[in-house]
């Protein structure tokens, strides 16, 4: 029986191979996927269609931010930020946090360890998500809502009015929202982005 460690080191090697253009390891990949979400929603989402729905939306997740995975990391920590990104986003879109037990991201799977090592690589997951903004966003967005500080305490941080604050983050995350979730998008690097 293949182990758990053992399956996301395959998916890895699964996700470098699709990344070169194998279309049959993308596939095999894509697959995985759908079968590893399927069997942890299956509990966790109990509409059939909500569920599927949500599975598509990460899978199409997955997809347009295929090119900012980087094979020397963990598969894991990358699939898993994408599926709470879409998660959440889907929560807000279809307005039914009542259904889903599991809106908060803490509750999908983590990788067991917590190693210098692993959380260097989920800052690098989460810089992937962040390079799709300009400087001044990445530092407001990154004080608000990775170190948790106030309107206040960023104001008065930066010089920059509270309002303004207030329209940077919301700006910031909504350009994250439509670089990763634009149908159209195929292939385009975070990194190179105007939007």
């Amino acid at each position: 029986m293949v182990g758990k460690q053992e399956i996301w080191e395959i998916l890895s090697e699964r996700m470098r191979r699709a990344q070169e253009g194998d279309a049959r390891e993308y596939e095999l990949l894509l697959t995985k996927c759908r079968e590893i979400l399927t069997n942890y929603l299956s509990q966790k989402v109990k509409d059939w269609e909500d569920r599927e729905d949500l599975i598509q939306d990460i899978l199409i997740g997955v997809h347009k931010a295929k090119i900012t995975y980087r094979p020397e990391r963990p598969f894991a920590p990358w699939f898993f930020s994408i599926a709470r990104y879409k998660t959440i986003d889907y929560i807000r879109k279809t307005g039914t946090r009542e259904r889903f037990v599991f809106a908060e991201m803490e509750e999908f799977p983590q990788e067991e360890k917590s190693s210098p090592e692993e959380e260097w690589d989920l800052v690098q997951g989460l810089e992937s998500w962040l390079s799709v903004l300009e400087p001044r966003q990445r530092q407001i967005l990154t004080m608000a809502k990775l170190e948790g500080r106030s309107v206040r305490e960023i104001s008065q941080t930066t010089g920059l009015s509270e309002s303004n604050v207030k329209v940077i983050v919301h700006r910031s995350i909504e350009k994250m929202k439509r670089f990763f979730s634009e149908s159209e998008r195929t292939g385009e690097d975070p990194k190179t982005s105007k939007k």
